[in-house]
């Protein structure tokens, strides 16, 4: 983990942010943790993000360069997103939650 913030914190100024692309139902995470997985996964990709590989299923969270860009990207990507097997659950972009 040290070494891929340190990866990512050589660039720019240095700042991160951590997000999520959430797949939720009445403010409700999809219980498997599957879809926030793979949500939050393809969101951070398209915006040359890092996921921490620490955190899995509906704890999975991706490590921003800090920079508006960057997060809007995360933002878009997240929003576009669609699971057949889940069609009721919308994506929603945003800050991990770290807590249980």
């Amino acid at each position: 983990m040290l070494s891929l913030l340190t990866s990512i914190i050589g660039h720019g100024d240095g700042s991160t942010t951590l997000r999520q692309c959430a797949g939720t139902l009445n403010n409700r995470y999809e219980s498997s943790g599957f879809l926030t997985a793979e949500f939050t996964q393809n969101a951070c990709s398209a915006a040359d993000g890092a996921i921490d590989p620490n955190l899995k299923g509906n704890k999975k969270c991706c490590i921003l360069l800090g920079t508006d860009a960057f997060r809007q990207t995360f933002y878009d990507s997240c929003a576009a997103q669609k699971d057949v097997k889940f069609p009721h659950y919308p994506p929603v972009g945003q800050p991990c939650s770290l807590t249980p």
